[in-house]
């Protein structure tokens, strides 16, 4: 009898649990919930916003439980799932980009009865948009470096600019740590300071520097090193950065240094659709991009093949300015450009210095190649000096200690010394080029002499398809059999011991000698040493061409050369009232 009746009992209870636990799920289930008359109305219908984004209030007034929803993850809501009438807070960040947007916000209570706020903000300006990163070389791999006191490492700065972005580093020396992109990451060899933005970098602050110092390369000697252990890296700084409008790379007051390219077959990895061959460019390889580089130093690189200090290619433009490429060596028996080569690019090189590079092939100084595309020069105001392209032993055919323009290579120079180069032929200068891939290179108001032909040719060779041409120049003093190899046109010029006028003809009467008619190179003033004339009676002196032919014939070039720099020396004087051949009027 007891037993049954604890059935009963049980079956009970059991029962009215199973009725509890539907009336529960009857009164949570939403497909029972039907509310009359939804009534949600908000005190505004559009939120503008200023580029500095900021935190915003809606007043929102409903008689049912109301939900917000934003379509874009740039705005973001509190108080989107409220059960009566309240504040909708909107928050918005900063638009980092240069175009206004606008996105809705959705407010329900059932499909019937909703409410959309437009939310419409202003856009940035570029100026805007600029991050600046503070690098230390005891910087801190996840700090902000934001400022100097949360200073981070370089790497850490390179991989979060973007377009516009600086970064500024304090003295030290800096080694990567990163491959290149697409390079093998077992390889030492392949690390490299990739810049993969249009951003700019500046060396020169002082190593504890905090609050508002300021760069002085010269005495705060900022070091990109390629030395990593027993091992070098192939290029100390890779620029693979994109070509876009009115954007490029800066580098300024840095040194970049102790790169070393491989030898021949080692290959090249792909960026951004340019191959860069691991066996060209020590110092730095960039192509495609636009690059300026201000008060750097390119310097003790070295290569297995060519290239040794810099390799500019495929379509780069790069900006030299009151920079110094030296001692930068080839290292095999066939190595060309060992400062500089320039391939199917574009150089501008001013007030700077190309010197004491050295290779075993051609272009010891620079180097300008392209099979099949032009290939651009542009010197002012500079020098290039003690290049050598004989380093093992003695080459007789090596061209162009100096400068060696090859096929479709365009080259313009003023006001630029070449002295004591040494070459196999044409030790300051040389150019070649077949017919249909002629060579063309005009120096204006320049000085070459003192460079050495192991054979012949000291101040410059030619070629019989492409030109040579001396306007307001002089070349003499040079050493060789003889100081050049024609065809060359000389207007205004000397050439030897001959003086030339306006008309490409010698002038009866008068002699230039070399030994009493020009110093040696020295620091006359300005940011690159030169040769003075010196002595009486010096025709160099009064039969070249005056500041105004100068000017003129600077327009009419293309693409023309500004009067500043026609109408000044290569130290800055001004040439006004003078009618002084070559590089310096002091």
């Amino acid at each position: 009898m007891k037993v049954v009746l604890h059935k009963y009992i049980n079956l009970l209870f059991f029962s009215l649990f199973a009725l509890i636990l539907a009336a529960c799920s009857e009164e949570i289930n939403d497909e029972y919930f039907d509310p009359k008359n939804p009534e949600l109305s908000i005190d505004q219908n559009e939120i503008n916003v200023p580029k500095e984004g900021g935190e915003f209030s809606v007043n929102v007034t409903s008689n049912l439980p109301w939900r917000a929803e934003a379509k874009d993850a740039w705005v973001l809501l509190e108080g989107a799932n409220n059960l009566q009438s309240g504040a909708l807070n909107v928050k918005v960040g900063i638009n980092r980009t240069l175009d206004p947007r606008e996105t809705d916000i959705v407010l329900w209570i059932t499909s019937d009865e909703t409410k959309v706020i437009k939310v419409v903000q202003a856009p940035s300006e570029a100026s805007d948009l600029i991050e600046h990163y503070y690098v230390k070389e005891d910087g801190q791999i996840n700090a902000d470096g934001k400022s100097w006191a949360t200073a981070t490492t370089l790497e850490t700065a390179l991989d979060k600019a973007v377009r516009g972005d600086f970064i500024h580093l304090a003295a030290g020396t800096y080694k990567p740590t990163r491959t290149i992109t697409n390079g093998k990451a077992d390889d030492t060899k392949e690390k490299t300071f990739e810049i993969h933005s249009n951003i700019t970098l500046i060396g020169g602050y002082p190593a504890d520097a905090t609050g508002e110092a300021t760069p002085d390369p010269e005495n705060n000697e900022t070091i990109l090193s390629g030395v990593l252990g027993s091992d070098k890296v192939y290029h100390v700084v890779a620029i693979t950065a994109p070509v876009e409008i009115g954007q490029k790379v800066t580098l300024k007051g840095l040194t970049i240094k102790e790169g070393q390219a491989a030898a021949s077959g080692t290959g090249s990895v792909s960026v951004n659709g340019a191959n860069y061959y691991r066996f060209y460019g020590g110092g730095v390889i960039v192509a495609k991009s636009v690059v300026n580089m201000i008060d750097c130093n390119i310097t003790e690189n070295s290569s297995g093949l060519h290239a040794a200090g810099m390799y500019i290619f495929g379509g780069a433009t790069v900006r030299m300015e009151n920079s110094t490429v030296q001692n930068n060596t080839g290292l095999t028996t066939s190595s060309n450009g060992g400062g500089i080569y320039l391939d199917a690019s574009t150089l501008y090189l001013i007030d700077s210095k190309v010197i004491n590079n050295g290779t075993t092939g051609v272009g010891a100084g620079i180097y300008s190649f392209n099979s099949s595309s032009p290939t651009y020069t542009y010197i002012y105001n500079s020098l290039i000096a003690g290049n050598n392209n004989n380093l093992l032993g003695s080459h007789p055919t090596r061209k162009g200690g100096g400068f060696y323009g090859r096929e479709n290579s365009v080259t313009v120079m003023v006001n630029t010394t070449i002295h004591g180069n040494t070459g196999g032929v044409g030790a300051g200068v040389a150019i070649h080029g077949p017919s249909g891939n002629e060579a063309k290179l005009d120096l204006i108001s320049c000085t070459v002499t003192g460079n050495v032909a192991l054979t012949n040719h000291g101040g410059y060779e030619g070629h019989a398809n492409s030109v040579i041409n001396f306007h307001n120049s002089i070349v003499s003093g040079n050493g060789g059999a003889v100081e050049g190899y024609q065809p060359a046109t000389f207007r205004n010029s000397v050439f030897g011991s001959t003086v030339y006028g306006a008309d490409n003809s010698a002038i009866a009467g008068l002699s230039f000698d070399p030994v009493s008619m020009i110093g040696a190179l020295n620091d006359n003033g300005g940011k690159t040493k030169t040769c003075v004339l010196t002595g009486t009676n010096n025709p160099a002196q009064t039969n070249g061409m005056t500041s105004d032919e100068l000017k003129a014939f600077g327009e009419g070039l293309n693409p023309s050369i500004d009067a500043t720099v026609m109408t000044n020396d290569q130290i800055g004087l001004s040439r006004a009232g003078k009618k002084i051949m070559g590089a310096c009027v002091k």
